[in-house]
């Protein structure tokens, strides 16, 4: 699947990356230079706690382009219980473009 999501939560500041190919976990933490603070190759699903800029960078050095991105809020009766930014990303290829 060449799409994937990454997730930034503005209350937790942490950033989620879903759907990466088990075969890119490692390469992704080396290009951002740090390891994720959660992993979860079941689901495909990694958290890291750095910058989610330093992660976008690290993608699109992989060859993924954001192709959407938008703010999301969860309300619970009047409050805010999550805050979001959400990209998606596509690669057009199945191959590392510039590994």
């Amino acid at each position: 699947m060449p799409y994937l999501l990454v997730r930034e939560s503005y209350m937790s500041g942490g950033c989620l990356v879903d759907g990466l190919p088990l075969t890119e976990f490692r390469i992704l933490g080396e290009k951002c230079s740090t390891l994720p603070d959660m992993r979860d190759e079941k689901n495909r699903r990694m958290e890291f706690s750095t910058n989610t800029i330093s992660i976008l960078n690290s993608l699109e050095m992989m060859g993924y382009k954001v192709v959407t991105s938008g703010a999301f809020a969860g309300s619970n009766i009047g409050t805010f219980a999550q805050k979001e930014f959400i990209w998606t990303l596509h690669r057009s290829s199945n191959e590392l473009e510039h590994l």
